[in-house]
Order: C-alpha cells, then sequence, then structure tokens
C-alpha cells in the first residue's frame, strides 16, 4: 500500500486502476484494435465477396424462392344468428339471475 492514496478501497480490494482504465472502451488502446479489428473486417469480406464473384455460387447455395402463402378471403359479417332452444334458455337464466352468477 502507498503512503498516501485517494484509492484505498482499490488498492485494499486488490483491483489494479490503470489495467481497469485500459479496459475502458474509449481508452485510446482500445480505440485503436477496434480499428485494427474492423480493418480486418472489411478487408476479409471484400476478399469473400470477390472470391464468390469469381467461382459463383456453390452448386448447394442455390436459391429457392419462398413458398407463397395461400390468403383465405374474408369472412363477412353474420347478419343473423340462429340459436336453439337450450341456448335461449340458457341465456334467460343468466339475464334473470342478477349478480348471482
Amino acid at each position: 500500500m502507498t503512503l498516501y492514496s485517494d484509492n484505498f478501497w482499490a488498492e485494499e480490494m486488490g483491483i489494479d486502476l490503470d489495467a481497469l482504465k485500459r479496459e475502458s472502451p474509449l481508452h485510446p488502446d482500445q480505440m485503436r484494435a477496434n480499428r485494427r479489428l474492423t480493418k480486418q473486417a472489411a478487408e476479409y469480406w471484400a476478399r469473400e465477396r470477390f472470391l464468390a464473384r469469381l467461382h459463383g455460387p456453390a452448386p448447394e447455395a442455390t436459391y429457392t424462392p419462398p413458398k407463397k402463402r395461400t390468403v383465405k378471403p374474408k369472412q363477412g359479417k353474420v347478419r343473423r344468428y340462429d340459436f336453439t332452444d337450450t341456448q335461449l334458455e340458457i341465456a334467460r337464466r343468466s339475464l334473470s339471475a342478477g349478480d348471482s352468477v
């Protein structure tokens, strides 16, 4: 432990704050690494696109169009309902029951 430090808690817990700050995405080292990896990725995909144009698509990668879905026609409004006598009786009982249902 140093003689004077503002970060006694970090020293007590064994945390190296300089190493922790280096892991921040805004640290210059991390920004350089991000640029380097982004450049490598761009070069990789440019090479892959070039090879795909050069050799053409692989036989197993041929395009198959998606299946067309059949659309059901919309059902119109029902103008009139036909109820059976038992259904009407059940409806009458539920209406005359009040709050006891």
